[in-house]
């Protein structure tokens, strides 16, 4: 655990000194898609369904616009399962030839989960429903000085964000088909600004036991967008994506290390956005 900490934390400052960036912003699409509780949330749910004591699921999200360092949390009681994640996030901004960044607290998002087995064909059905708030604990109005103009430099949405989600795992000694099915119901922040909702759909096929410690899998994400409002007056930001995620899994005495990257396939939306490759890597542990 401890030769993990101190990778992430090698690989966030690296990364930090040599990647370039460009500010993201916060009324845009792209801000919402890149929100730490949003990525956590939709590209790699907790799998409640496996909580069977206290999981810490440390993870980092990475692509050259945007670090995120997430510790999520899952600890179960009797059916229902637990959770929060806290994210520490890197906002860059780059104006003219200059970058400098700002680091702090992201959206911290709690959630409840109730899950329960039955069987099915042949297959041990796993399913479950989730409840989950996203807090503004981030600094929405942050700024940093670039070549001596004040930038924003956001570190979170400034809104408080529920998602509502389903998801069920059929398993049997060859493979494993996950479904996943995210509504999430986006507040207004200080400024009477609302991102516009979101229902993200996944699907995730497993080939297990490539070798007895190491699992593969693939999967793709959908996401919709509905149109933002601001003041009153509706945003044209609404959209729909198209992802493909190729995911590892390996066992090792430290618990589970998970890695994955989030390849776009499709970008259509009424404000015009670019999105780039996202990697993803952590340790899944329960103690």
């Amino acid at each position: 655990m401890k030769k993990f900490v101190l990778l992430t934390v090698l690989v966030f400052t690296m990364s930090s000194i040599f990647a370039e960036y460009e500010w993201i912003d916060p009324q845009s699409p792209s801000y919402i898609v890149s929100d730490p509780s949003v990525t956590y949330e939709v590209n790699r749910p907790i799998n409640v369904m496996e909580v069977k004591t206290l999981e810490v699921s440390p993870e980092m999200e990475f692509n050259s616009g945007r670090q995120t360092i997430k510790l999520p949390l899952a600890y179960p009681i009797s059916m229902f399962v637990l959770g929060a994640n806290v994210p520490l996030v890197r906002s860059t901004v780059t104006f003219g030839e200059k970058s400098k960044s700002a680091i702090g607290m992201g959206d911290m998002a709690i959630s409840a989960a109730y899950s329960s087995n039955a069987q099915l064909s042949g297959y041990n059905v796993d399913y479950a429903a989730d409840v989950s708030v996203k807090l503004p604990t981030g600094d929405y109005e942050k700024t940093i000085k670039v070549n001596s103009v004040k930038m924003p430099a956001p570190t979170g949405t400034g809104s408080l964000d529920m998602t509502f989600s389903g998801n069920a795992i059929l398993a049997n000694d060859a493979r494993e088909i996950f479904a996943d099915v995210k509504y999430r119901l986006n507040g207004k922040n200080e400024d009477d600004y609302k991102n516009g909702n979101l229902l993200s759909i996944k699907g995730k096929y497993g080939f297990l036991q490539f070798e007895p410690k190491f699992d593969g899998y693939v999967a793709a994400l959908a996401m919709i967008g509905s149109k933002g409002d601001a003041d009153g007056a509706e945003v044209e930001n609404g959209f729909f994506l198209l992802d493909v995620i190729p995911e590892l899994h390996y066992k090792t005495k430290y618990g589970m290390f998970k890695a994955g990257v989030s390849i776009p396939m499709i970008t259509s939306a009424e404000t015009k956005f670019t999105r780039e490759v996202s990697v993803r890597f952590g340790l899944s542990k329960q103690y």
